[in-house]
């Protein structure tokens, strides 16, 4: 078997076992930033990535040799889109009521949001684009070398700023942000073939959310209908006095509070570990362990409830029969302030891949991956006080609801993926780069919502690296994401399921949904000596 055949050989081997499984993460590696891994499909394994190994293997550290410095700018686009429409009988589970205005409208926005810690936390954006930086020291002679690098292992936010937007009831404005501001690590060569390195991280966390609330279902419709019973001929009767429907119309379409929460945690500690091995000039194989990391985050929120809201409760409650039954909200606040918190997982991450080359001039990398997505089950807020519109979803949504907390169910599920890069070498300074990462998605059907507008989707990368000369590398990177989801009506209790339980929440209940949300991301990095 000549040279050519065994590297041809192996590299199709490796490519049969990685293609054999077929799953991706939520929305791992989007934000890094590196424009390497963009551009090969982020099958950067056993690949050096410059002064980013530390996070996507701390091994390849041992690649940078002296003192160098990397500068990073990362700026990109989020277009998220949704629909809504009606099937045929909509309005039957609502006792007929079907003034939706939401049915057959469209959102889109393209607005970017992050959480700027310090600087009023979740922030509207008038464009996405974050300057980073690293550095690396191999003391002279020595087989360590020690870095430091910032970088954004996690970041979705973005702004829906039209108050009649249809998807502003999951999330008008909404970040999940994870910065690492500091990393130290350290990589040791044990020898010409075999290096391993670790990296200690320590993140600011945050999750911010303003969204509205409504609750269309069969109690909300029952409540409308005995306010129009009542506003049609009751309210200037006697009975009034037992029970009262008189106040502003509550029913299946009424926006009826907007919450805005605003958690963090300054100081999340991580680490990753890593190993690469290179036999042959040829062949390179790494792998990497990226820990998980538990943390509680706190911080505030604020509850601004309607004025529907306040006036149906408050003549609802003037009568005798809520007297006997202390279980309604009472209406008579406008807003509610206070502390809250949540306990959250980042989820722990494994990858490993190799880096071929059947030819001289050509290179071709594989990876794969999993995340333990299937920690975010569900995230429970607790608030420091009951709130008026916990007391009639615990009744209803006793599992999902108390009168001082609310869960989230998300349902996630730890995935697999896979990703190929392939590198061509014009000459000794210049490399043109592809990658392809299949990505399905995390969030099974029956999870699906707008919140989180990430289902299946596809990634391709494009890109070069060039030498400026023997102690600078400009490397430019870009990636095209594109993912969507299809929900048809009650198929996903996180966003269009109907029951009387299923208050907490679906907001789109008895709507089909459907989302698309493309990125458009580009990189460049200047990597030099000093």
């Amino acid at each position: 078997m000549t040279h050519l055949a065994a590297r041809l050989l192996t590299g199709l081997g490796s490519l049969c076992l990685f293609v054999g499984v077929a799953h991706a993460q939520l929305a791992q590696n989007l934000t890094i930033g590196n424009p390497k891994a963009m551009a090969l499909g982020n099958a950067i394994t056993a690949d050096s990535s410059g002064i980013d190994a530390v996070h996507y293997n701390p091994a390849a550290l041992t690649k940078l040799k002296g003192r160098q410095t990397q500068m990073k700018l990362l700026t990109g686009i989020m277009d998220i889109r949704a629909k809504f429409d009606a099937p045929a009988g909509y309005g039957r589970n609502f006792f007929g009521y079907t003034n939706d205005d939401v049915a057959g409208k469209s959102s889109r926005t393209t607005t970017p949001a992050m959480y700027l810690p310090g600087f009023g936390g979740l922030t509207e954006m008038p464009v996405l684009a974050a300057p980073l930086a690293g550095i690396s020291v191999n003391p002279p002679g020595s087989k360590f070398t020690f870095a430091t690098n910032v970088y954004a292992p996690q970041a979705l936010g973005f702004s829906r700023d039209d108050d009649d937007d249809p998807a502003r009831y999951q999330g008008r404005k909404v970040a999940i942000q994870r910065i690492t501001y500091l990393s130290p690590s350290v990589a040791y060569q044990m020898n010409d073939e075999l290096s391993f390195g670790l990296s200690v991280g320590f993140s600011h966390q945050a999750m911010a959310l303003n969204q509205d609330f409504r609750a269309p279902g069969p109690l909300t419709g029952v409540t409308q209908l005995f306010g129009d019973v009542f506003k049609a001929g009751v309210c200037a009767t006697p009975i009034t006095i037992l029970v009262n429907f008189c106040g502003a119309s509550l029913g299946p379409f009424t926006n009826m509070a907007n919450l805005d929460l605003d958690l963090q945690q300054k100081m999340a500690p991580s680490w990753n570990v890593g190993v690469l091995w290179e036999p042959v000039d040829w062949f390179a194989w790494g792998a990497t362990y990226q820990s998980e990391s538990r943390m509680h985050l706190q911080g505030k929120y604020r509850v601004d409830y309607s004025h529907n809201w306040q006036s149906f409760w408050s003549a609802f409650n003037s009568a005798l029969l809520p007297q006997f039954i202390p279980i309604f909200p009472n209406g008579a606040v406008d807003e509610e302030r206070g502390s809250a918190s949540l306990d959250l997982t980042y989820p722990d991450h494994f990858s490993t891949g190799i880096k071929f080359k059947p030819h001289d001039d050509w290179q071709v990398n594989l990876d794969l991956k999993w995340t333990d997505y299937a920690d975010w089950n569900e995230f429970t807020i607790e608030f420091d006080r009951e709130l008026d519109m916990l007391r009639i979803a615990k009744v209803f949504s006793s599992q999902t609801a108390t009168s001082s907390s609310i869960t989230l169910d998300r349902g996630y599920e730890s995935v697999w993926s896979w990703a190929l890069g392939v590198q061509y070498d014009v000459n000794e300074r210049l490399s043109l780069r592809a990658g392809y990462e299949p990505r399905p998605s995390s969030i099974p059907g029956n999870k699906a919502d707008v919140l989180a507008p990430v289902g299946d989707a596809v990634l391709y990368g494009l890109g070069m690296g060039y030498r400026w000369d023997k102690d600078t590398v400009i490397d430019v990177g870009f990636n095209y994401f594109v993912s969507e989801q299809d929900i048809p009506a009650g198929t996903s209790c996180n966003v269009n399921c109907s029951g009387i339980d299923k208050i907490v929440y679906n907001p789109y209940a008895d709507l089909d949904v459907k989302t698309k949300t493309t990125a458009y991301i580009m990189a460049i990095t200047y990597r030099t000596t000093f």
